[in-house]
């Protein structure tokens, strides 16, 4: 028995999942890439508000993909911060895609058969996704703010202290 239900447990570890990629794949952050995120999210559409008859592997697939779609709109602002460090990994978007699609077969898969092994891991992997989605919302505020401020001051002529 799991402390989440099932779409809540897709979400969180996809978001956990989502954020590694991002972390390790570094993809470019083009048009391509916001518009595939969106869908993602604009995707749980139909399933949560029920127009769409579904089961339990179909809930955790769907949270999962509005947590990918949550986490790579969520990078945007850190991710524009850190342009220029998306060298060669950037190339790897195949990889990164895979893997993607991957978690998406493996983890309903694990939910549904792991046993005591995936009461264990599943809610551990789920806490760090809400950590991850925690922490890159704080750092999207804060990166808002920096630049308000830094806006306010070109405006008004004082030195930023």
């Amino acid at each position: 028995m799991l402390p989440l239900c099932q779409r809540c447990t897709g979400f969180y570890t996809g978001a956990a999942i989502a954020l590694i990629l991002l972390l390790v794949f570094r993809p470019p952050l083009n048009g391509r890439y916001r518009w595939f995120h969106v869908a993602l999210v604009l995707g749980m559409t139909p399933f949560g508000f029920h127009l769409v008859p579904h089961g339990a592997v179909l809930r955790t697939v769907s949270g999962q993909w509005f947590g990918f779609g949550v986490v790579g709109l969520l990078w945007l602002l850190p991710g524009l911060k850190s342009v220029d460090k998306q060298g060669p990994a950037a190339r790897s978007r195949r990889l990164h895609l895979i893997l993607g699609l991957t978690s998406i077969i493996l983890l309903p898969a694990f939910a549904c058969w792991g046993g005591a092994s995936a009461a264990i891991f599943l809610p551990w992997i789920a806490f760090a996704g809400l950590t991850a989605l925690a922490v890159l919302m704080l750092v999207d505020i804060s990166i808002f703010f920096s630049w308000i401020f830094a806006w306010i001051h070109a405006r008004t002529g004082r030195a930023t202290p």
